[in-house]
């Protein structure tokens, strides 16, 4: 089973779920109630359907093939078959008349190629059509036997009806091929928040979890687990949405002069003989589900609590939701029906157990870790939603588990059993929440030059090797039985650091350190595949603390250097695609500010970064200005660096998540709301003053420490002052404390309904470092006006606006005044220019009344 195909094309399950519930409700409404082997001739006959959806598509475009069969497959008793009829083959008819013929994989993803749903139907969405013109699609099923205790039923072979569907140049518009009409997604800069409606499928393209990373001990294998977030934008500014605190931090104090908390506390944590996570220190564990953040708080078992403890806050808001016991390392999506756990048990002979919640959805999710208590370890499920403990396997011991399967994976020690073994573990098969009865193979580990013991490294992206290893040793093995297929030797020491599996494209690379290059090998053959160029010219200090931060649409791999800089090598041949700048800072040994922690993530074509000193190594004080860097993954220029030393280490729905060194808060950075205000008033002359306001009203902005500075609200500012306004804000930067930053506002647009209902735009303004904007506006044309404000958004926030009326009682004219009365250009404002006119004004009646005085003494 591919399960990345799962993974991949969970949109597709879920695009076809009317189409699968509308298939079961057909088969159920013709199967009648005695069709079974009693009274019955064997072998029994069966019927084959095809229909296909849209008949009409694009070329391009996939339809929706369903294939069904009557009777239901059934065992003798008459009780459902666990698994539907095989052998299955479709033929396709193209319009010149030769054909395509295959097995086809069930849209679920949940059976093997060839393999119907218990229901006895099949649906697929993966054929694409290659030519313009009439196509006919049917199948065939071969005789087969269903055998269980209760005896043997024969079924005979069939051959389906033939369906008819046409393809034409240019893409048809239909829901089952492209959404239509709900396939377009939120604009940008418009807000939206979980749970995301059903109808907008389309949206997985935005809103991908994040179930943490991979490590060389017990772990969750799955597609953000190499830092790698393949769905959804990420932030062009260090805007911070929402912040947390999490423990103690910052600077002591007094007696303690510069120490900070968050070193002291590591060292108690380091004291601590209970392992509370298994993916490196327990602060730095982020899961992203269901729209929400999940972390560990550090160090309660030396508090008294066993398990340890975590919380839940809200992704878009901050907010705490829940604190519940216990520890978690990782995500991870459970088979939640039968038919989808037979996938990986049954059909592979393994045993079958129904889990909890076995009925409805394709896949469960829930919050996976592990703790070592009296010296037993146990993996533990929780429930996302409330916290709850759902199941715990006890006497475990280190594997990778495979997201979306029930498979685990390993190398090492059984508990109860002797040797060291490499493995495959099934949830399906344990008994009595007894961890090592779930062991479906298992062949003894390779001995090794060193004489130590190798551990798991990772399993191909399609399930079929699983590879393990040690210093420069590896080794790969069959993921379905268990035999080695290969191994190599490499000719120079390798540490753990040194090393990282691509999972994606199934490659790894290793470190040569006297060459100096990164060589890359086949992670299904252990072949040689190529090497990058030297980089022996960065090297700093040591190369341990070479970081790798994944792929960019599998074609590049990224390496952050202790030396300050990013490398990127293309994956095709190793070239040196581009190397980053480094921040100058004397603070730092090297003169820049280094990478040496794995505190990387990278989403929407940006690589998030930790750029500081070492966080397992801390100095106590703390080194300054530590930053988190965000690089363009396509060029390697830099978007943006915050001070205030967040390590990010999720990121999922346009926000990337991580905690301080030097606050212990945890924080969110990405987009935030924003609220616009309003007023018309019209002035003296006939002109309209126009006034308002643009404010951040992201959950961090109402923080007691922001408002205690901003009680009237925090200004909106623009992307280019983004990274000085948050470190002014929110990080305590004392040089901006005493001379606050001067910041430029947000841009607004200025629009108006006249009162004979046609728009007007009345111009573009910018607000200023306060937030507050202002146009002075002389309509033509009296009556009343509905006035509007308009934030469209920027990288930093998203929308607002706000409508005002105004009434102009007397419009300005347009008349020109007479050229023979010219005001004096000395006049310069307005109050000048009215005491001149009403001066000439005097002057022309006085003159009237002495001539008409003259003409009367005349008469």
């Amino acid at each position: 089973m591919n399960t990345n195909f799962i993974i991949r094309n969970k949109k597709a399950i879920l695009s076809m779920t009317l189409i699968l519930l509308l298939s079961t409700s057909l088969l159920m409404a013709f199967v009648q109630p005695a069709s079974g082997q009693a009274g019955v001739p064997m072998p029994e006959k069966t019927v084959g359907y095809v229909s296909v959806a849209p008949t009409l598509i694009g070329l391009g475009q996939a339809p929706t093939v369903n294939l069904w069969v009557f009777p239901l497959p059934t065992k003798y008793d008459y009780s459902s078959a666990f698994n539907g009829f095989y052998g299955v083959t479709v033929t396709f008819t193209r319009p010149d008349g030769t054909k395509d013929t295959f097995m086809p994989t069930d849209a679920t993803g949940s059976y093997v190629a060839g393999e119907m749903q218990a229901l006895g139907a099949l649906f697929f969405t993966h054929y694409v059509p290659n030519m313009v013109g009439n196509w006919s699609v049917s199948w065939t099923m071969p005789a087969q036997n269903i055998t269980d205790g209760s005896g043997t039923v024969q079924f005979l072979g069939c051959t389906s009806n033939t369906a008819y569907f046409t393809v034409q140049n240019g893409t048809v518009l239909a829901g089952l091929l492209n959404g239509y009409p709900w396939s377009q997604l939120p604009n940008a800069n418009v807000y939206w928040s979980y749970p995301i409606n059903d109808n907008n499928r389309e949206w997985y393209q935005i809103s991908g979890e994040w179930t943490g990373l991979t490590n060389t001990i017990a772990t969750v294998q799955s597609s953000s687990a190499m830092r790698w977030q393949r769905y959804g934008p990420g932030p062009n500014t260090a805007h911070i949405v929402w912040k947390q605190p999490l423990k103690a931090g910052g600077i002591i104090g007094g007696d303690y002069g510069s120490y900070s908390y968050f070193a002291a506390l590591n060292t108690v944590s380091s004291l601590t003989s209970t392992t509370i996570s298994s993916n490196g220190p327990p602060l730095l564990v982020s899961v992203v589900m269901e729209g929400k953040v999940y972390k560990n708080v550090l160090n309660t078992q030396a508090y008294g609590q066993a398990f340890g403890q975590f919380r839940c806050f809200d992704l878009a808001t901050g907010q705490v939701l829940y604190t519940a016991n216990g520890s978690i390392s990782n995500g991870i999506h459970l088979p939640g029906n039968t038919f989808a756990q037979s996938a990986s048990s049954v059909a592979l002979g393994e045993a079958l157990v129904i889990l909890p919640n076995s009925y409805g959805s394709d896949y469960v999710p829930y919050l996976y870790g592990t703790a070592t208590v009296n010296g037993i370890t146990y993996w533990s499920y929780y429930d996302p939603a409330t916290g709850t403990l759902l199941r715990q396997l006890a006497n475990a011991t280190s594997s990778r588990l495979i997201d979306g399967t029930e498979l685990a994976f390993g190398a090492g020690t059984i508990t109860g059993q002797t040797g060291r073994y490499v493995y495959r573990w099934n949830m399906t098969s344990v008994v009595n929440s007894n961890w090592p009865t779930g062991i479906t193979w298992k062949v003894p580990a390779p001995k090794t030059l060193t004489g130590g013991d190798p551990t798991i490294f990772t399993v191909s992206s399609d399930l079929s090797v699983v590879m393990i290893g040690i210093k420069n040793q590896y080794w790969g093995y069959n993921a379905d039985t268990g035999a080695q297929i290969w191994n190599i030797t490499l000719p120079y020491a390798i540490n753990s650091n040194e090393e990282m599996p691509l999972m994606n494209v199934d490659d790894f690379w290793v470190l040569d350190p006297v060459a100096a290059t990164f060589k890359f090998y086949s992670i299904k053959t252990g072949a040689f595949l190529f090497e990058t160029p030297s980089f022996a010219s960065s090297v700093w200090a040591t190369t341990y603390t070479i970081y790798f931060a994944e792929t960019n649409d599998l074609n590049n791999a990224y390496f952050a250097f202790p030396d300050g800089s990013m490398r990127a090598y293309s994956l095709t041949d190793g070239h040196l695609v581009w190397t980053s700048t480094p921040f100058a800072s004397t603070e730092y040994a090297n003169n820049a500010v280094p990478y040496v922690y794995a505190a990387v993530v990278m989403v929407g074509g940006n690589i998030y970064a930790y750029a500081g000193y070492s966080l397992s190594y801390q100095l106590n004080p703390v080194p300054r200005f530590a930053l988190t860097t965000c690089v363009n993954a396509s060029n390697g220029d830099t978007v943006f660096a915050l001070n205030g030393g967040i390590a990010p280490d999720a990121a999922s729905n346009g926000i990337v998540v991580g905690n301080s060194v030097y606050d212990s808060y945890l924080y969110g950075i990405g987009k935030g709301t924003t609220s616009t205000t309003l007023t018309a008033q019209q002035q003296v002359g006939g002109s309209v003053l126009i006034q308002g306001s643009v404010l951040d009203k992201s959950p961090a902005s109402s923080s007691a420490d922001v408002t205690a500075k901003y009680p009237n609200g925090v200004p909106a500012i623009s992307d280019a002052n983004m990274s000085v306004w948050m470190d002014y804000l929110h990080m305590q930067n004392s040089t901006l404390l005493n001379t606050p930053p001067a910041c430029n506002g947000v841009s607004v647009s200025l629009d108006a309904l006249d009162p004979n209902g046609n728009y007007i735009h009345i111009g573009d303004t910018t607000s200023d470092g306060s937030g507050h904007f202002r146009y002075q506006w002389t309509p033509t044309t009296p009556g009343l006006y509905d006035v509007y404000a308009t934030f469209s958004g920027s990288n930093s926030y998203y929308s607002s606006y706000a409508e005002t009326s105004a009434t102009v009682a007397t419009a300005a004219t347009t008349t020109p005044a007479p050229t023979a009365t010219n005001a004096p250009s000395n006049l310069a404002t307005t109050s000048d220019l009215m005491t001149y006119i009403v001066a000439v004004g005097i002057a022309i009646i006085i003159a009237i009344a002495i001539v008409g005085l003259v003409l009367y003494r005349k008469k």
